[in-house]
């Protein structure tokens, strides 16, 4: 027996160390509820836990967001079953006017009515927001661009790709009433790069007209009425491309030769008329634009006669080039004459709803534009019997488009409705499996906590006996 090193309490005293750790570690899973309470507890699962705990809380924001596009949806198409209750007015009034017992009087009276359903029409697509943004005046819509200030993508399907698209030719041509003249347009059309086979302009409305090919492809481009020209059509050109021409410009055989100078980089500089150029008034000067690689030829009223686009830069100063053309007449009748016009598709500008717990989990819900000019009724009016009759073809194909908008913000409706539902089971799964890993057994833990409990009191009644055995080594020295 000895007296300096007490090898059996020390012994004891291990023993009750671990379990008095046992113990402290039941009792933390008692009282938080959690069998993973830090790392050491279970490495893997607690990274695995921690993992699905963050795809849960994602999962649960990705469903508030997606009810919050319906609510957005709803919104929308609330203001547009109003938009389609006016229309079906508009309709009701144009087949009235268009009665021959309409006096001029009564349809002027009907007009007004009409004239205030227009307003109110662009008042509601206007301010129709969600949370201070607007919703249908064309943010929420795929965005397109132009080279040409007089064109602007107005509308394209799904379908379309997102690239540049380019048409050489384009001339638009109006009647005498002021409506697009759809046969002679479609005949000048002259598609370039990147348009599919078989294309074609399919329709017009006021001041736009509709290209559409296989596979739904279809493209909507807006015409700036200030592009007009009247009485006067240009033919093809030869060598030089011409953007654009003025009323202006005489009717007749147009010879101009020009010299281009540039910079080292490349960038126009300078232009001037040979005075071997034949069409051209006497008087006429160049202007240049180098952002856009233009000139402008000006008559001696400072008046713009045409804008012709200068030629690349070939590593030549000056550079000499021509543009041949005939100016004809066509009477009363006024053309958008558009050439070389690149069509830039971008496929952007849908709002991107996040609908997933992880990057790329999105949806784009694509609002149209509403204004009257989409819909085609900008310049209806009911003042005569064939204004009337023209109306109702104008407020059909309007309810038409509106029709489709909405049909469209139904289908994104019930789209998000399964998204939510789909996410709420995903979330209940997910929770299920998450509670396996981290989530204790209470019953199956109370024993283990009672068990070790036991332990820990048999540990310290032996560990105080152990340390009263070196005590009686006394009754050896009596």
């Amino acid at each position: 027996m000895r007296i300096n090193y007490n090898a059996t309490a020390m012994r004891a005293n291990n023993a009750l160390n671990v379990a008095d750790n046992r113990v402290s570690s039941s009792l933390q899973k008692l009282s938080s509820g959690y069998k993973v309470n830090s790392a050491k507890d279970n490495p893997s699962g607690y990274a695995i836990g921690r993992r699905m705990n963050t795809q849960i809380e994602g999962v649960s924001v990705a469903t508030r967001n997606a009810n919050t596009g319906i609510s957005i949806i709803e919104t929308a198409d609330g203001a547009l079953t109003e938009v389609h209750e006016m229309l079906q007015r508009m309709n009701e009034l144009a087949i009235k006017g268009a009665t021959g017992t309409m006096t001029t009087a009564d349809r002027a009276i009907v007009n007004e009515e009409i004239a205030q359903l227009k307003e109110e029409v662009a008042r509601i697509a206007r301010d129709t927001e969600f949370n201070g943004q607007p919703l249908l005046d064309g943010c929420f819509d795929l965005k397109g661009y132009t080279n040409n200030l007089n064109v602007k993508v107005g509308y394209y399907s799904d379908e379309v790709l997102e690239k540049v698209y380019t048409v050489d030719a384009l001339k638009v041509f109006y009647n005498e009433d002021g409506k697009i003249d759809l046969d002679r347009t479609k005949d000048s059309f002259k598609p370039g790069a990147n348009f599919p086979e078989g294309v074609e302009i399919y329709s017009v409305g006021e001041n736009c007209v509709t290209i559409k090919g296989d596979n739904n492809f279809e493209i909507t481009l807006d015409i700036n009425e200030d592009s007009l020209v009247k009485g006067k059509e240009l033919s093809d050109s030869t060598g030089l491309n011409i953007s654009s021409y003025s009323e202006a410009l005489d009717v007749g055989s147009y010879n101009i030769n020009l010299d281009f100078g540039y910079d080292t980089s490349g960038t126009l500089q300078t232009a001037t008329i040979n005075p071997a150029s034949t069409g051209l008034p006497a008087g006429v000067t160049v202007s240049v634009d180098t952002d856009h690689n233009q000139i402008t030829i000006k008559d001696d009223s400072g008046a713009d006669l045409l804008t012709i686009d200068a030629p690349d830069y070939d590593g030549t100063t000056p550079v000499n080039a021509m543009a041949i053309f005939d100016v004809e007449d066509i009477g009363d009748s006024m053309v958008a004459d558009i050439r070389n016009l690149k069509i830039d598709v971008t496929g952007i500008g849908a709002m991107d709803t996040q609908i997933g717990a992880n990057e790329g989990q999105s949806l784009e819900i694509r609002i149209p534009t509403i204004s009257l000019q989409r819909l085609g009724i900008t310049n209806m009016n009911l003042l005569t019997q064939d204004s009337s009759s023209d109306a109702i073809v104008a407020i059909k194909s309007a309810i038409s488009y509106v029709s489709s908008v909405r049909s469209r913000l139904g289908a994104y409706q019930n789209r998000l409705e399964h998204t939510v539902s789909s996410l709420d089971i995903t979330s209940e799964n997910m929770t299920s499996a998450y509670s396996r890993i981290m989530d204790v057994d209470i019953s199956e833990e109370m024993t283990t906590y009672t068990s070790q409990q036991v332990v820990e009191q048999a540990a310290v009644s032996m560990l105080a006996q152990a340390n009263e055995r070196p005590s009686q080594v006394l009754q050896l020295l009596q």
